[in-house]
């Protein structure tokens, strides 16, 4: 299946948020919290093969963190100010992959992904 696709964009220096939900195939969201054991994490690269020029996961980062819950969205993602601006303008691509690590093996579904631009601002 394809992966659906969503573009995104972002000033050099500003907070960029994105609330995903998740359903499964009757279209209801997923519980995605702590207590289901999944890990998200999101990279951007300029070519798929290319190095990694932005990322974020749960783990928070300078407060830079994907955050998973129950309910509706269940997927919030956060960059902060002061971590976009180390980003050069540009563009590439991004996915946000989802990994189960219960029991009985370890399940990896990539959820969305798609083109990011990160704007260089005008007012200082």
């Amino acid at each position: 299946m394809a992966l659906p696709q969503y573009n995104i964009e972002f000033h050099q220096g500003e907070t960029f948020e994105l609330a995903i939900t998740y359903k499964d195939s009757t279209g209801c969201a997923l519980d995605l919290s702590g207590s289901t054991a999944y890990d998200a994490k999101i990279e951007g690269r300029a070519t798929a093969a290319g190095s990694v020029i932005w990322t974020v996961n749960e783990v928070a980062s300078s407060g830079n963190v994907i955050t998973l819950s129950k309910g509706s969205p269940n997927i919030h993602v956060k960059l902060t100010k002061d971590y976009t601006a180390t980003l050069s303008p540009g563009s590439g691509i991004w996915d946000l992959k989802l990994t189960q690590s219960a029991s009985p093996h370890d399940i990896v579904t990539y959820v969305l992904g798609g083109e990011y631009t990160i704007l260089d601002p005008v007012t200082a």
